[in-house]
């Protein structure tokens, strides 16, 4: 976060810009106010003239005088380096180069975790029932990579880079069908867009993008098995992610393809693939614990938003 010292007035606009692995989706806002004016989706090749695309805004709109950028990567001090593009964004350097007020970057799922308590029952799917018993949540969601973050009590939000991690990834491998294979060396060469992928090419040999693994789950047998695996291998990361963490206030699914796949998971399969081989107080512990698929979209730029008037509320 970077703030110019000057009074963040309400008539002033914000500037929402969420960079991912495949889009970048931008809008603006009303400080104090929910409402995302303007949403717009381009891809990320429009980074290459990243000064000129923020220029743009400024220029159509005077009246913004903050940005809020959330992106695909981990944030060290005022820094982030996307991990799957080579695109580096620093806030101290947008606000010198740039006539803004302040200027604040956010991992994209802590953007995530700040958009959480916007929602409420009406924009869940709940796969797994439980009961809260903390105020700690995880949120969690698998795209061009997987990303994660811890939620405490709305209002602290933890990312981390759990998928570039190789926390049971042998244990995931031993438990499927997919059982030698270089393809998979961090939990997100499995859980991700491009996990699906690459289980798909190990039963196939084909290569086949998400997406059409997907839309070709009834017709072509292999895609099918593909994204049956997948869902038993998520079940199973869920299961050890909430022994690590305690979510006792639920773990949440967010992002596009868990939107898609939703379909596809039968509850009782996903409930006892989370609860398998566990010692009997470690079940009674996940039995507790709830899984929602977030149906709402655009969550990092509500979560930007949610963030920013935070903070604004907080001076």
């Amino acid at each position: 976060m970077v703030i110019n010292p000057e009074t963040l007035s309400a008539s002033k606009k914000v500037l929402l810009i969420d960079i991912g692995g495949t889009n970048v989706r931008t809008c603006s806002a009303d400080i104090g106010t929910s409402v995302l004016l303007n949403p717009q989706k381009v891809n990320t090749s429009c980074l290459n003239s990243f000064d000129d695309l923020i220029h743009k805004f400024l220029t159509e709109d005077p009246l913004i005088d903050h940005i809020v950028f959330s992106v695909a990567g981990p944030k060290v001090n005022n820094s982030i380096t996307m991990t799957n593009r080579e695109f580096t964004l620093d806030a101290d350097a947008v606000l010198e180069k740039f006539n803004i007020s302040s200027c604040h970057i956010l991992n994209d799922w802590e953007s995530i975790g700040y958009s959480l308590s916007l929602f409420t029952d009406d924009d869940m799917t709940q796969i797994v029932p439980g009961s809260s018993f903390n105020e700690t949540a995880l949120i969690i969601g698998p795209g061009t990579g997987l990303g994660a973050a811890l939620v405490i009590r709305d209002n602290i939000v933890l990312p981390t880079e759990i998928g570039n991690s190789i926390l049971s990834i042998d244990s995931l491998m031993v438990s499927s069908t997919l059982k030698n294979s270089s393809d998979f060396n961090v939990i997100e060469d499995l859980i991700s867009g491009r996990g699906i992928s690459n289980i798909y090419r190990h039963f196939s040999g084909a290569e086949k993008t998400s997406e059409n693994i997907l839309l070709s789950y009834h017709e072509d047998e292999m895609a099918k098995r593909s994204i049956d695996q997948f869902l038993i291998s998520l079940s199973q990361v869920l299961s050890e992610l909430a022994l690590a963490y305690i979510p006792g206030n639920g773990i949440y699914l967010a992002g596009g393809l868990m939107r898609s796949l939703m379909m596809y998971i039968d509850t009782d399969d996903f409930t006892g693939n989370f609860l398998i081989n566990r010692k009997p107080m470690h079940k009674d512990l996940l039995q507790k614990i709830s899984i929602s698929l977030i149906e709402k979209e655009m969550t990092c730029l509500h979560g930007n938003l949610n963030y920013f008037n935070k903070l604004t509320l907080a001076n």
